[in-house]
């Protein structure tokens, strides 16, 4: 990540874009590691695969309950927000 930070500064950019970059190592690294180590046991962690991931978030969602979780929220209504607002200028921009 050092090496964008620094290509991007003698690029004259803008160096979040190596912020952008490490937010999936980032979340990787939460889900893969953390959580389990977390848990006491590896086999708590995500597994790899469609259905066993379906039945992680099943799991996780029965012991964590997510959705009650006030930062899901406020995620869910940035999200929502957002577009709502990309909508009401996409139609401003379209109408002038």
């Amino acid at each position: 990540m050092g090496c964008e930070w620094e290509l991007s500064f003698r690029l004259s950019m803008q160096p979040w874009i190596t912020v952008a970059y490490s937010t999936p190592v980032a979340t990787a690294t939460t889900v893969f590691l953390i959580y389990p180590i977390g848990q006491g046991s590896f086999s708590d962690g995500m597994p790899l695969g469609i259905s066993s991931t379906f039945n992680f978030m099943i799991v996780f969602h029965a012991e964590h309950n997510i959705l009650m979780h006030p930062f899901h929220m406020l995620g869910v209504a940035g999200v929502f927000g957002g577009s709502l607002f990309s909508a009401m200028h996409g139609s401003l921009v379209t109408s002038i």
